[in-house]
């Protein structure tokens, strides 16, 4: 989350360079990260459940989200730095 939000306001410093394109890799970076932190708690609580249980599950949504939300900012930023 903490990575994210870091890029975010490097996104942000980008702005004057390359325009308002900018604001879309913005939007998606803050947006992940706000579902991270909004989600947090129950993962955390899962975990710990499970982590007295002996027996702790992957939470593969989160990692599929992330994913997502890694790809889609990489794609993004090759197209708006190749386009400006």
């Amino acid at each position: 989350m903490m990575a994210l939000v870091t890029v975010s306001a490097i996104f942000l410093r980008w702005l004057p360079a390359h325009g308002l394109p900018i604001l879309l890799l913005f939007a998606v970076s803050a947006g992940a990260a706000a579902a991270i932190y909004f989600t947090q708690r129950r993962r955390y609580g899962a975990s710990s459940r499970g982590i007295a249980r002996e027996n702790v599950d992957a939470d593969i949504t989160a990692v599929l989200w992330t994913a997502c939300a890694g790809v889609s900012l990489g794609g993004l930023g090759i197209g708006v730095v190749l386009a400006g």
